[in-house]
């Protein structure tokens, strides 16, 4: 076994493992971490429809409200969910918008990073 310095031993293993980062970066950014932050998409789209009871709404919009069964209960339920379902939804879709947008800069960052570093310093391909 060779006995070699410490810190030779560390300086060595931390550029090369420095070196297999940042060459390993792109691959896992539109890989493992392109799956991760779709994954993560989805949570959150499907939380923000858990969190706003969209199906419980649209379940229940025919239901009447506080058991009245009259006829004027039942207008008066079926418009206040039909309020209710169309804000809620407005809601979802903003939110899904938001979340798309997210993930598509994401996609765009890196690329549109190293795009305005070229052009700031002028460089050529």
């Amino acid at each position: 076994m060779k006995n070699q310095n410490f810190s030779i031993v560390l300086i060595k293993f931390s550029f090369v493992n420095l070196f297999r980062n940042v060459v390993y970066w792109p691959f896992w950014w539109y890989t493992k971490g392109l799956f991760l932050a779709f994954n993560g998409v989805v949570k959150l789209i499907t939380g923000s429809w858990d969190s706003l009871a969209l199906g419980v709404w649209l379940i229940n919009i025919f239901k009447p409200m506080y058991s009245q069964y009259d006829i004027a209960s039942r207008i008066i339920s079926f418009f206040m969910r039909l309020i209710q379902i169309i804000f809620r939804s407005i809601a979802m879709l903003i939110f899904t918008a938001i979340f798309i947008g997210l993930f598509l800069a994401y996609l765009i960052l890196p690329p549109l990073t190293i795009w305005m570093l070229l052009y700031a310093y002028k460089i050529k391909l």
